[in-house]
């Protein structure tokens, strides 16, 4: 009786033990929750330009925008870090400029959460981002003795159109530039980060 007990035990262990070992088989790739990027290259989306006195419309080439926008070549930051299960978007530049935004990822866009502001593209496949930055300036030459010089230039995440200057700004459209020097001018630039 013993002899059957021990058969049968020792068969019972060689059935359980006789399936697959390989346990790797079943595992699935584990979906990837924090994404480091690095800067790798940029590229001038447009640049537009508006003058007086008539208010033309011309489309220089990329060395004009440098006589406004002297650095747009390197971005601020040079990684950027996105956690999405905590929904924040680090940009990192090592120095004072580092800023943390908590984000909304709608497809691929990303906004940050705070005022639903375009910053740019995330693109989960292929493991890389786009920071989308425009440059806005304006220039409103005196109209009169009594009428100073204006000018605004600032740099924004997203991306500028017509309607973000005009409008907007010291003109509501291109015919009410009547002086020689009045200027807009906005382009969009990507900034393409690559995982690290």
């Amino acid at each position: 009786m013993k002899t059957i007990l021990k058969l049968s035990l020792g068969a019972l262990f060689l059935i359980s033990c006789g399936g697959n070992d390989d346990a790797t088989e079943n595992l699935q790739p584990q979906e990837k929750k924090v994404y480091n990027f690095e800067y790798k290259n940029y590229a001038v989306k447009n640049i537009e330009l508006y003058e007086g006195p008539s208010g033309q419309k011309t489309n220089p080439n990329e060395s004009y925008l440098a006589n406004h926008w002297s650095f747009y070549k390197e971005p601020t930051w040079k990684k950027i870090s996105l956690d999405l299960p905590n929904n924040s978007l680090q940009l990192i530049s090592g120095n004072s400029a580092d800023v943390t935004y908590k984000v909304t990822i709608n497809s691929d866009s990303v906004f940050i959460a705070e005022n639903h502001e375009y910053i740019g593209n995330f693109n989960k496949k292929e493991s890389s981002f786009t920071l989308r930055r425009s440059f806005q300036y304006v220039k409103k030459m005196p109209r009169d003795n009594s009428s100073s010089l204006n000018i605004s230039q600032k740099v924004i995440f997203g991306i500028s159109e017509y309607k973000d200057l005009f409008g907007n700004s010291f003109f509501a459209n291109p015919s009410e530039m009547t002086e020689a020097k009045d200027e807009v001018i906005w382009s969009n630039i990507d900034y393409n980060y690559n995982s690290l």
